[in-house]
């Protein structure tokens, strides 16, 4: 990337997990020369960014930077818009640095922070790594207002007029300008605008376009805010700097429980290794498609396994078996240099390498025999899949002879003939390969297809089952609700014929009482208040000719005095002072106030009824009588008294005059 500016960093002292911040070395590749700046802090680094604004930074690992995902899209906004961050090492699965640069010719001191950052820059520069992209192809831009209107009358309502007239404004100069940028760019975009009184309280610009590209800025204009950021990803993505050739690959397949891939070049270098118990065939197919394309796909064993056939003929690749058993000492010997973290990753490189080493002199011979400008590779790949060296170098070399226009020999026609019905019958063979290929899916399918009705059935009669069960207790829970609820009910109805019993066992007593003549029943009222003497009535019942003790006469007055005289009573005992309006109305009333000691009152068993002697309550009620008669007396007399003193004042008054 000649004329671009070059990051590499590398972490040199303390690390993200420790207390101590940690320290940088950063090289900079500018114009052919390098500049190294040694323990360099994290804010260092931005500003140093910001001032060159360097096409790439380039590290080993991304988590040198940000000990997590969301602390690496902090990192990724706070680097100018065109830098790119790229993890030289790979993507989701990392090669050593030391070998990549091997394999470039670079050579370093690992354990020097400076030389290794040179080294991610040095690689960076050979469009190797992957760039590390948080944000989509896409860009939110949104205006709105910059504080909220609040509440007011008309001068409040004038300025919420004014502010969402200013979001509308600016708003259409953001549409204006994207129009302009779309036209030069070719990107598209939608918007949603929220209108409101006067104009606009929100307009959302959706872009189909990097934050890069897009010459806007958030910011503060007066009453207006508007803020433009990137579309965050749901999950990091690492994408290549530089589109690899699609060259031919080896691959090694350990099928299973848990399946291993091991791709290989035709140079013998590890490409790929990957292992995992859900991925599928099909997984497998893409995984290795993205890799090259399979020239040869080989196994540990022999026979070699179904799940391996399939993927051979998903991309017509020559089958490599094994001459022999392979041990496990020699399976650790191919692998040993690769590295691997399971049994299963080393049986899938052992089969990639045996094959390997296997062709490595036919490989070595070809290339010799290669005159310039013709594709090795492709040379390999056909005399791998079984034609001679010469006719593929005819063959590829014809393609580069131009046929003069004045006339063309039957030699080259023939040879030309040979070559398209060799393609021809090439082709044919993949469209017969590829026939059985679906005949085994179909029935594949097919079997499936049964399979999925057979466990549909057991679905549907469990689920039958399970409805039974559940209608079943419902049932059961709807009549225990019930059974709960009149069980309640009994026991209520069972507590009123208790009560009422008891009130009937009461009340025939009284009867008794009063037939018997010997005693006279009062009826006891516990408080002078309306609930009370309702209440009584109701257990015992009051009738005309009744005497009533009340318990606590003090709370009454004339309507409950009333009461009591429309029932009837022939007279009231008192255990306490009653009020002065009670007694006068009871008085007026003519009803009986006698006190509790003027008369001797037996209680009953439970205190709800009590009897007195008759002749006590005759004696009582004539002593009443004769009060209340010579209280009618006075009264009388006093009213004659004032009538006269009225006629006598009237008289005096009329004789004056």
């Amino acid at each position: 990337m000649p004329g671009k500016i070059i990051f590499g960093i590398d972490i040199a002292k303390g690390s993200l997990q420790s207390k101590e911040k940690p320290g940088y070395a950063v090289a900079i590749l500018k114009d052919g020369n390098v500049e190294h700046h040694r323990m360099v802090s994290f804010h260092k680094f931005l500003s140093m960014a910001w001032k060159e604004k360097p096409a790439i930074v380039a590290v080993d690992n991304i988590h040198e930077l940000a000990s997590d995902r969301r602390d690496l899209v902090m990192m990724l906004k706070k680097l100018p818009a065109n830098t790119k961050l790229v993890q030289v090492t790979g993507g989701e699965h990392l090669l050593p640095l030391v070998k990549l640069a091997k394999q470039q010719g670079i050579s370093f001191d690992r354990f020097d922070p400076n030389a290794e950052a040179l080294a991610c820059a040095r690689l960076a520069e050979l469009g190797i790594g992957y760039e590390v992209s948080a944000f989509e192809d896409k860009t939110m831009i949104k205006v709105s207002r910059a504080r909220s209107p609040g509440k007011g009358g008309w001068s409040q309502n004038r300025y919420r007029r004014k502010v969402h007239d200013h979001v509308r404004q600016k708003a259409r100069e953001i549409e204006d300008s994207l129009n302009e940028q779309s036209k030069a760019r070719g990107f598209t975009y939608t918007q949603n605008i929220v209108e409101r009184f006067g104009g606009y309280s929100k307009a959302e610009f959706l872009v189909d376009a990097p934050r890069s590209s897009l010459h806007m800025s958030s910011g503060k204009y007066g009453d207006v805010q508007v803020g433009v950021k990137a579309i965050e990803r749901d999950a990091l993505a690492f994408n290549p700097l530089k589109t690899r050739k699609r060259d031919y690959i080896i691959v090694g397949i350990d099928p299973g429980t848990t399946t291993a891939v091991a791709v290989i070049t035709l140079e013998g270098e590890l490409r790929m290794l990957h292992s995992s118990r859900t991925i599928s065939i099909p997984d497998v197919i893409e995984m290795i498609a993205d890799n090259g394309r399979p020239l040869i796909i080989a196994s540990d064993v022999y026979p070699t396994p179904n799940a391996v056939e399939k993927i051979r003929r998903a991309f017509n690749a020559v089958l490599g078996s094994p001459d022999d058993i392979i041990t496990t000492e020699d399976k650790i010997e191919f692998a040993k240099p690769f590295g691997y973290s399971n049994n299963h990753e080393r049986d899938a490189i052992a089969a990639a390498v045996s094959v390997y080493r296997k062709n490595k002199n036919k490989f070595e011979q070809i290339k010799k025999k290669m005159p310039p400008g013709v594709d090795v590779d492709e040379v390999i790949a056909q005399v791998v899949r079984g034609k001679a060296i010469d006719t593929v170098l005819s063959e590829l070399t014809k393609k580069d002879i131009k046929i003069p226009e004045t006339g063309v020999s039957k030699e080259k026609i023939t040879d030309e003939t040979h070559h398209l019905r060799e393609l021809l019958r090439r082709h044919d063979e993949n469209f017969e390969e590829m026939k059985k290929y679906q005949d085994e899916l179909k029935n594949e399918l097919a079997f499936k297809d049964v399979k999925i009705r057979e466990l549909e059935g057991i679905i549907d009669r469990q689920r039958t089952r399970t409805y039974d069960q559940l209608k079943k207790e419902k049932e059961i829970r709807i009549r225990n609700k019930e059974i709960s609820r009149l069980q309640r009910l009994v026991s209520e109805n069972n507590k009123r014929i208790s009560l009422l019993n008891e009130r009937i066992h009461k009340l025939k007593n009284v009867r008794r009482l009063e037939i018997s003549g010997r005693v006279l029943p009062v009826k006891i009222i516990s408080a002078f208040t309306k609930d009370s003497i309702i209440k009584t009535r109701e257990q015992f019942g009051i009738k005309k000719g009744d005497i009533i003790l009340l318990k606590e006469a003090s709370g009454g007055g004339t309507i409950t005095s009333k009461m009591l005289a429309d029932l009837g009573v022939r007279a009231v005992i008192i255990c306490n002072e009653m009020s002065h309006a009670a007694q006068e109305e009871l008085f007026k009333l003519n009803v009986p106030v006698l006190e509790a000691k003027d008369v001797k009152i037996q209680l009953g068993h439970a205190e709800d009824f009590a009897v007195v002697n008759p002749d006590d309550i005759e004696r009582a009620i004539e002593e009443w009588a004769r009060k209340a008669e010579k209280r009618r007396m006075a009264a009388k007399e006093e009213w004659l008294e004032s009538l006269v003193g009225e006629y006598r004042s009237e008289r005096r008054r009329e004789l004056k005059e």
